[in-house]
Formats: structure tokens, sequence, C-alpha cells
């Protein structure tokens, strides 16, 4: 039975739906996320929301227990919107609550400025103290959280951890006034995938020694990719297996890539194994250059370095630009390099995290592209994270998931269109859900939705 959280309210309330720069805090929450309790807003998780509509939160709780939702404004300010000065008892039955629902008679109305917006759902089997230190003020309707953001997620993060199982996680996010791009203008794309690496053992000059196994489902990953995204990018290049060679990508990019006009979008896919070598430049705050390995990284001794890739896509003419990267660059025997050094006997050396990933160093400079194009980058797992693929899924987590939302799953406001955006957010909860060790982040400077595929 559906309940209605909350008070007769006599008054209209306006939430402020704004900027907030939450792809960090975002990528903190999803670490705990844990099945349990789900919560969405009317229009659906990933959807977009005028100036003027109105807003309506449900929530759905497996078990009874104490909730908490937590709602990340603009500003990198956090307020909790339930418990709440109407409704300070925040414990509740199984079932479904809807805030304010179609009966209380105030409503959460939508208002600039522009961006996205989180909420996060919690419930607890007994009553615990998330924010433990926090006075929480109900003279207002909705209490402030004192401390930003990024630093009330990480310690919300920390104390689940207290918890262990005894709680469930759901977070839901949403954009205001976000516009759907109305220029997409030709479809240029590149897929590259490599399972059949020859497992060469090859003493780089920083003397590690990197070995890259035979992957499973890369090749699949890149045909998948390629069939669902022809409709919007007909022009298309795939490179697979032994036609993925350091020269053949360098071509791919910068003579064919290349010849995409002024007003195209062009999209990079690369499922393989991801590596790191020591830094030649300076560039790197923790000492390393990311890289793609091509299939012949074992007899040229060469990778693709993320130096070489920024200098490659500073040739493209085209406006936008979508780069998803389904590997990782963290030493792991997942689609990343182990790496060990030769001590008299191979044994396995812990290299130091990374800190920084791909995407800061292949996104050109300002001034040093060809034309002013903005791109939108999406990676399998953070920089020091695997990226894992699945023998149940037949593919790599990240591209399972991409491919569902492609094919539907992913439009979540019901526009009878699957975005980038969109895709990414179905694709990111669901990989961390499925592999808590990884978490896809993303990095957009489009800022507008991008239509990858209609819906069929």
């Amino acid at each position: 039975m559906k309940k209605s959280i909350g008070l007769l309210l006599a008054a209209v309330l306006i939430v402020a739906i704004g900027m907030l720069a939450t792809a960090d805090t975002r990528g903190i929450l999803v670490q705990s996320l844990k099945p349990g309790v789900t919560i969405s807003v009317d229009k659906g998780c990933g959807s977009v929301y005028q100036h003027g509509e109105h807003l309506n939160i449900t929530v759905r709780s497996e078990k009874a227990g104490y909730l908490t939702i937590f709602d990340f404004m603009p500003n990198k300010k956090v307020q909790m919107i339930f418990p709440n000065q109407y409704y300070q008892d925040n414990y509740v039955q199984a079932g479904e609550y809807s805030i304010p629902g179609n009966i209380l008679p105030f409503t959460f109305t939508v208002a600039p400025p522009d961006g996205e917006e989180i909420v996060c759902a919690v419930v607890t089997a007994e009553p615990f103290d998330l924010l433990p230190g926090q006075d929480y003020d109900f003279s207002d309707v909705f209490p402030k959280i004192t401390k930003g953001a990024e630093e009330t997620a990480r310690m919300l993060v920390e104390r689940l951890k207290i918890v262990a199982n005894k709680y469930a996680m759901a977070m839901c996010h949403f954009y205001i006034g976000h516009r759907v791009a109305t220029t997409f203008g030709e479809g240029w794309a590149l897929f590259i995938g490599v399972n059949d690496y020859d497992e060469t053992r090859y003493t780089g000059e920083d003397g590690n020694v990197y070995y890259f196994p035979k992957l499973r489902y890369c090749v699949k990953g890149a045909r998948e990719m390629a069939a669902a995204l022809e409709p919007m990018f007909p022009k298309q290049k795939v490179l697979l297996d032994h036609g993925v060679t350091h020269d053949s990508v360098y071509q791919a990019i910068t003579g064919w890539l290349a010849q995409a006009p002024e007003g195209s979008t062009v999209l990079i896919y690369y499922s393989g194994h991801g590596s790191r070598v020591k830094d030649r430049n300076g560039d790197e705050i923790d000492g390393y250059d990311e890289t793609i390995v091509p299939w012949d990284y074992g007899k040229k001794h060469q990778f693709i370095v993320d130096d070489e890739i920024r200098r490659w896509l500073s040739l493209l003419k085209a406006d936008k630009v979508i780069l998803i990267f389904d590997s990782c660059h963290s030493g792991t025997m997942e689609r990343g390099a182990f790496t060990a050094r030769l001590v008299n006997t191979n044994t396995r050396v812990v290299e130091p995290p990374l800190i920084d990933g791909i995407v800061s160093d292949i996104l050109p400079a300002a001034g040093s592209r060809g034309t002013w194009w903005k791109d939108l980058v999406i990676t399998a797992c953070k920089p020091n994270e695997s990226a894992y693929e699945s023998s149940r899924l037949q593919n790599g987590a990240l591209t399972y998931y991409l491919l569902q939302a492609l094919n539907g799953k992913g439009d979540v406001n019901g526009d009878g269109w699957v975005t980038a955006q969109e895709a990414y957010n179905y694709a990111a909860e669901r990989v961390t859900l499925d592999f808590p060790k990884q978490h896809p982040q993303l990095t957009d400077d489009i800022k507008e939705a991008v239509r990858l595929k209609k819906v069929e």
C-alpha cells in the first residue's frame, strides 16, 4: 500500500535544483549502494526537468527500518529530506512511500540554476547516527547538513561500513534544464577490441616485465557496440585482435577520423587491456602515464600512451567527441597488466596506486586542437581499480550494461531516446551493484544530453 510521508504543509515548498559538481560525490556514494531499498523521481532517474515542473520522490523499502533521505543540493550543500521538521520519527514499515505524494498540498518545484541533483536513501535495521557530530536543526522544514557534499558522502560511506550488512542504500540523480542536443551532425565511430593477446612477456625501459593474458569478450563487445550505435554512427571503422596495432590505431584516428567535418560527432570505443608506464615528461601527478595495449605490444615493445592519444585527438575537427574505455590501468589480471620485476625470480612488485586517470591526460588542452570540440568520456573504473569481464554476462561489465541501456532500458525519461548521459547513469549504478570494487566514471564537458540511440 502506498503511503505518504510527512504532514500537511500550508505553503508551497520550492526546491532549487542547481549546478553541483556531483561526479566526485556520486563516485563516493556509489561505493555503498546495497539492495533492499530503491529511490526514484517521477520522471525516472537520469531524466530532465525544466524550470517550474513539479517533482515527486518515491522510496520503496523491502524491510522495516530507519529511513534517511539526503539531498545533495546546489553549491555542494546537503539537506535531509527525511526525517524533517514535520516527521521526525524516521521508522518506516516495508512498503512504498511518496514525498510529497498526490494528496498533500505542497510540492517540490524545480528552479534555476541548471545542473544535476542527487537524492540518496538509506535504511538501517537499527537506529544509527549516520553523520556523528551533526546537530540536526529541525526549525527549518529540511535540516541542513553543515558539511559539504563530498565530505558528507565520504563520512556516510565510512559510517555504513560499521553497519556492515544491516543496511540498504540507493540513489537517484536527475538533471534540471539540460537541453537535448539539437545538432548531432554526421556520426563517425571507431571501435577497437582485443582478445587474442600473444601473452609475450615484455620488459619495459622501467625494468618491469609486462604480461597480458588473453581476454574473452572484448571483440564481442566492440562488435555489439558497433551494431547498437550504427543508426547514429553510420560511418564506422572496426579494429579487432591482430588488426589493433599501434600504427593502425594511429592511422584510424589521425587519417580516418580526422576526415570527420566540423559539426560532426566522433565516438571512440576501446575494449582490451590497459596498462601504465613511467612518466617521461613530468605531467603525471602519480608518476605514470596510462596506456592502452595494442595486439602487437610484445613484437614492437610499444604501448599507446595517453600523451600520444592527446596529440592524435588534437587533429580532429568534429564538434563533439565521445570516448568509452572498457579497460583499466591498475596492474591487475582483469583488463589491466600483470607487472612483475625480475629479481633472480619472477616476483610481483606492488606498484604505488594511480592517482590521476587517463581522462585528464588525453583531452587536448585549450588552443591545441583544430576546433573547440567538447568531449564526454566514460571509463570503466577509477584509476586504481579493475575493469571486470564476466562469463555470466558474456561481456565486459561496463559494455554489458551500456548495451542494456542502448537497447531501451536507459531511456529513463521516456522520450524515446537513450542519451550518452542516460546510458552512463544506467550502466554505472548496475556495474557497481554487480561488481562492488568497480566504479565507472564520467567526464562530461558537453553538458547537453547527447542522443545515442532511438528506442525501437
